[in-house]
């Protein structure tokens, strides 16, 4: 059983701990379990439970009557509140469902909660808007160690699949538009936004070369004679290979030097001098931009 502390329930769940201990003391929501030392603690299911509730809340139904119903009732209202108009409501009740098959390893729940979406909303704005969000959320948890990493790579393995489904509707034909390059540096192995650019490339008819991830730059000289490359990308997402980015991109400018290169990366990991040297991207909104103009 996974132990989450009242700061990991409120995280994950979007619940302040004010408001997790009100509904606690006034209807019961959840009875924590305690410590040796009398340190509350919460397990799997009720973080299952408070994510359900979460979205109902927002949804204007009030915390007294949720207490009272039984799972099947408040499934009920779920599936109702799915069918509202609701763009707001639809992605947390999304958000709250992508995190709760995470967590329960429920693979039909993700499969049925995905295609829902992207039905509703598509895709671009169900990868930003909610498969984003879930895996920040849980995310922040693993690198905490209050969530244990299955978990999190089981909902990442489940996006990405999805993710090459996508891809592979649009076929691998030759398109008229650039070409691109796309890699991940060495000991760089979360690949699931690069994996959303391409996609995304692919979609705006641009021709990719995707080598995945954990990739030393000097490999890439084998492409430098054989492929014309127009822009080259890359994503920058621990630590660990930010001491590296001036060594890849003086390589990248070095031996692509008619190729224009660009960096996924979080301002925060950079001081501000090297990101202003940088063509950097910072969100979904300025790679679209970047690419249909």
């Amino acid at each position: 059983m996974n132990k989450y502390s009242i700061d990991d329930f409120s995280k994950i769940t979007g619940l302040n701990k004010i408001l997790i201990r009100t509904w606690e003391n006034r209807y019961s929501f959840v009875k924590p379990h305690r410590t040796s030392t009398n340190i509350r603690y919460y397990d799997d299911k009720m973080i299952v439970k408070a994510l359900r509730y979460s979205v109902l809340v927002d949804a204007g139904f009030k915390i007294s009557i949720l207490t009272k119903l039984s799972v099947e009732e408040i499934d009920g209202l779920i599936n109702n509140t799915l069918k509202k108009d609701n763009q707001t409501n639809n992605h947390s009740l999304y958000i709250s469902q992508i995190l709760e098959s995470s967590i329960s390893y429920n693979q039909l729940l993700f499969h049925n909660t995905y295609e829902k979406c992207i039905k509703d909303i598509g895709i671009i704005e169900c990868y930003k808007h909610v498969l984003l969000e879930a895996l920040n959320r849980i995310g922040i948890l693993w690198m905490n160690d209050k969530i244990s990493p299955p978990q999190e790579h089981f909902l990442s393995e489940l996006i990405k699949t999805k993710i090459y489904k996508e891809i592979e509707k649009i076929g691998f034909k030759k398109l008229s538009k650039e070409n691109w390059l796309l890699f991940l540096p060495k000991k760089e192995l979360h690949d699931i936004g690069l994996l959303f650019a391409y996609l995304t490339l692919k979609m705006n008819g641009h021709n990719v070369v995707y080598l995945g991830q954990n990739l030393p730059h000097s490999l890439l000289l084998s492409l430098k004679d054989k492929n014309k490359i127009d822009n080259i990308l890359f994503a920058i997402v621990s630590n660990t290979s930010k001491l590296d980015i001036k060594e890849i991109t003086n390589f990248l400018k070095t031996n692509f030097s008619k190729s224009k290169v660009y960096t996924i990366i979080n301002k925060n990991l950079l001081n501000e001098n090297d990101f202003q040297k940088l063509n950097t991207i910072s969100s979904i909104d300025d790679f679209i931009n970047l690419i249909t103009n």
